[in-house]
């Protein structure tokens, strides 16, 4: 907190309102700005504390004034309008009116966001009204736009033994590139992707197969430990995607048992592929690909 006023001063921003998790400020041009402080000490703590007030003075005034003001008409940002994975909309986004899809109830959402070169700024429910165009429209609008910036051979792979892959391209955005998985990563249209998104700047992804079927603790364990401590943090769960549908794979830890809970719709794929596990009972039913209740995006 010390650190954050000394940046301010520097910059000669003025702080209006402490919240706890965010300051209200206006900066040297009587802008508005938001600084959301969970993210900014996790980007910090492994850095010399007597450099915090410098890096914080760099990272806030990095951040254009354009980021803070919503355009005229968001067709004349149509080509930067990109989506971001994340938790639930509540608290401050909810309250600014953010549009958001949900992929998976309680756990994740996508939304819209206008990319600048350094910062990006949430597309609202409003916007998207004066625009003349629906939701639905913008969100295939900003996955062509991901599409577009994100090369075939994006996903590569970072352990060897369990083939698993990551998004490598580090643009604040490969999280969201879970969402292309049909085209960035082919041929697994039958079994899907565990898949998990722990933080912005992460995306893993492993196809679903004989050998990787049992692999799903071991992945939900890795987002939970990378939540943690990641900046930006999305989600600790586990997911499966199949055909653009997320769902949620259910894992839960009691004593030293580790309970699988998967999704309906999953439990096809586990008889067909290991037909000596017997996990039926266990399936979460409140799953199904087949339903439209909006939990999934083809």
């Amino acid at each position: 907190m010390l650190a954050l006023r000394e940046a301010i001063g520097k910059l000669g921003w003025q702080a209006q309102v402490w919240k706890g998790s965010s300051v209200a400020c206006v900066d040297a041009a009587s802008e508005p700005r938001e600084i959301g402080l969970e993210n900014l000490y996790r980007r910090l703590r492994r850095e010399p504390r007597e450099r915090w007030p410098e890096m914080l003075a760099d990272l806030l005034g990095s951040v254009p004034a354009e980021a803070a003001t919503p355009p005229d008409n968001l067709n004349d940002v149509a080509a930067q309008i990109l989506v971001r994975l994340g938790p639930p909309v509540s608290g401050q986004n909810a309250e600014a009116d953010v549009w958001s899809q949900v992929l998976v109830e309680d756990h994740l959402s996508a939304l819209l966001v206008i990319d600048y070169p350094s910062s990006m700024s949430y597309v609202t429910e409003k916007m998207i009204a004066s625009s003349g165009q629906t939701g639905a429209y913008w969100y295939e609008r900003a996955l062509a736009n991901l599409q577009g910036k994100t090369e075939a051979s994006c996903f590569a792979p970072v352990h060897d033994e369990s083939g698993l892959l990551q998004a490598q391209v580090a643009d604040a955005y490969d999280s969201s590139r879970a969402l292309l998985l049909d085209a960035l990563v082919p041929g697994h249209d039958e079994n899907g992707f565990y898949v998990i998104v722990p933080s912005r700047d992460h995306c893993f992804v492993l196809p679903v197969t004989a050998e990787t079927l049992t692999l799903a603790p071991w992945l939900r364990t890795i987002a939970t430990k990378m939540c943690k401590e990641m900046p930006y943090p999305i989600s600790p769960e586990l997911f499966w995607v199949r055909g653009g549908f997320w769902h949620h794979f259910a894992i839960e830890r009691a004593g030293e048992e580790v309970l699988v809970k998967p999704p309906a719709a999953f439990v096809e794929v586990m008889a067909r592929l290991r037909p000596e596990m017997d996990v039926a009972d266990e399936a979460d039913g409140d799953d199904d690909e087949q339903d439209d209740s909006g939990t999934g995006l083809c």
